[in-house]
Order: structure tokens, then sequence, then C-alpha cells
């Protein structure tokens, strides 16, 4: 059980800080049931209510800062695999986003992050759907590190890139 003040992964919502735990005041919502009670760190005014018992969307702890600086060295030693059919790929990226799998997201970031190099060395733009998705990953693992590193989300990326360049 997760404590408040806590904070989690909530699914393809990202990080969430708990706010409280015990039953809530909603019409329709049994009383004796129990609900994490989560607030977005990166979405203001966003409250999300889960039953303590859920498993339908993953909730997690965060990764600590051991955790996140191994990942982020390990990076260098990744082999994300590309799938070539788009329905299939766009399939497996969504299960990606819902599991909130830090290797999983930081695998998808980097073959996106290939593909947009292939194809602008072609002349050609990163499509959509590619920033999409890339945006979406980065959101959700880059938020992450933000909290496990203690530093802004918006400063993660650079400190991959330096890590990772370190460590080649």
């Amino acid at each position: 059980m997760f404590e408040v003040g806590e904070y989690v992964v909530y699914g393809n919502k990202g990080v969430c800080k708990v706010n409280s735990v015990g039953p809530v005041d909603i019409p329709g919502i049994p009383k004796e049931r129990q609900y994490y009670t989560l607030s977005q760190v990166y979405t203001r005014g966003s409250t999300i209510f889960t039953p303590v018992d859920s498993d339908k969307v993953v909730l997690r702890r965060v990764l600590t800062s051991k955790e996140a600086k191994d990942l982020i060295n390990d990076a260098a030693h990744m082999n994300p695999v590309w799938i070539q059919n788009d329905k299939e790929r766009e399939q497996r990226f969504t299960e990606i986003l819902r599991s909130a799998d830090t290797r999983s997201l930081f695998e998808m970031i980097i073959a996106l992050h290939h593909r947009k190099e292939r194809r602008l060395a072609a002349g050609k733009k990163a499509t959509s759907t590619d920033e999409r998705y890339s945006h979406a990953a980065e959101d959700i693992l880059f938020g992450e590190l933000g909290i496990s590193l203690g530093i802004a989300r918006d400063e993660v990326k650079d400190f991959v890139i330096r890590t990772f360049e370190d460590v080649r």
C-alpha cells in the first residue's frame, strides 16, 4: 500500500502524488471501499481516484535515484527492436505506454529517435504518429526520472544525453 505524500506512476498518466488513502465522498461509490486520491504532478488540477485493490491500471512507486541512474547508464546497451508493420508497432507502443515500464519506454524513445534521424537524413520529416508516441513516452519516463533524480522534467533529456555520451 502506498502512503500519503509518496510519488507513484499511474499507467500512462505518469507521475502522481498520493494525496489521501481512504473512502471517497462521491455519490454512487461504496463508502467501505478504499481509494487512492492522486494528483498528477505535471498536470495542474487533475485528480485521479483509483481503488486501492484495483489491478486494471499499473500503479507503482517511482524509481529510486539509483535505479534511475542505472537505467540511464544501461541505455548504451539497449537494443530497441523496430516493428515494420505500422499497426503492430502502434499496438506495441500503446501497450508500452499503458505498462509504464521504464526500460520499454526508454527503448521506444531510442527506436523512435533512430527512425527520426534516418528519415531526416533521407530528406523526410518525422511522422506525426512517431512524434506523438515519442512525446507521450518522454512525458512518462522523463517525468519519473525527474522526480527520481530531483531535477526538473525539462532538464532530464539533456541529463540523459550527457550521461549517455559519458558512458560511450
